[in-house]
């Protein structure tokens, strides 16, 4: 049986404050950490999908990556974390989308968001 093509790999991070630093800091952690746990390179990945929560008003993680040096080409889609009583505060989740063939996928959360899955948390 041949491993499917396309995989969907998520992950997490915790920001520490609400600044445009230390969103730019946490998305590219995030985003670099994905691609290693997983050994792929940008041009492997058809989309990322983004969501970041409410109490997060300073910068839009996609611009963060982008500032970065990162998806110069790659189409970004950011969107507003539902809002629940008792959610963790000041996380970005995202859910990379890559176009490559993979024996395993390895999600990644981090800096605290490891308690939104500790079942997949290494």
């Amino acid at each position: 049986m041949n491993n499917p093509m396309i995989h969907a790999i998520r992950g997490a991070i915790c920001v520490q404050e609400d600044t445009k630093e230390a969103i730019d800091h946490a998305i590219c952690k995030l985003f670099s950490q994905v691609l290693e746990a997983n050994g792929l390179l940008e041009r492997d990945i058809a989309f990322l999908l983004m969501t970041q929560t409410g109490d997060l008003k300073s910068r839009n993680p996609a611009a963060g990556l982008r500032s970065g040096g990162f998806c110069a080409t790659t189409p970004l889609f950011c969107m507003q974390e539902l809002e629940i009583d008792g959610m963790l505060e000041r996380v970005i989740r995202i859910m990379l989308v890559a176009n490559r063939e993979m024996e395993k996928v390895v999600p990644v959360y981090t800096e605290g968001a490891e308690k939104l899955r500790p079942d997949l948390t290494i």
